[in-house]
């Protein structure tokens, strides 16, 4: 199976972006680095789940909140604005490197 999107990659810049905005300097690099890649991993897993279907952003949202919570409780006021950002990031990540086409 052709793979959708490279994870490592997707990583790198999405951490790249949440360092360029500043806004989560508080939370230790490798904490915010292991949420990152949790957080794509679970993306990475939904689009591959749904293939051609539409995707679904509140039903991914709810996944990756759950998956911060888990992951970083400590954090509980910012994860929605993480899980935003994040959003945002792979969003971007993902029409720079070719793998959407907007119709």
């Amino acid at each position: 199976m052709e793979e959708l999107f490279n994870k490592a990659d997707a990583v790198l810049k999405i951490k790249a972006n949440f360092d360029n905005e500043g806004d989560f300097d508080f939370m230790k690099p490798e904490e915010l680095e292991g949420v990152i890649e949790k957080l794509v991993a679970i993306d990475h897993d939904y689009m591959d789940e749904i293939g051609d279907s539409p995707y679904d952003e509140d039903a991914v949202y709810e996944r990756l909140y759950a998956a911060a919570n888990e992951a970083l409780p400590q954090y509980k006021t910012y994860l929605m604005r993480l899980v935003d950002d994040y959003m945002d990031f792979m969003e971007q990540f993902l029409v720079d490197e070719g793998y959407v086409e907007w119709e």
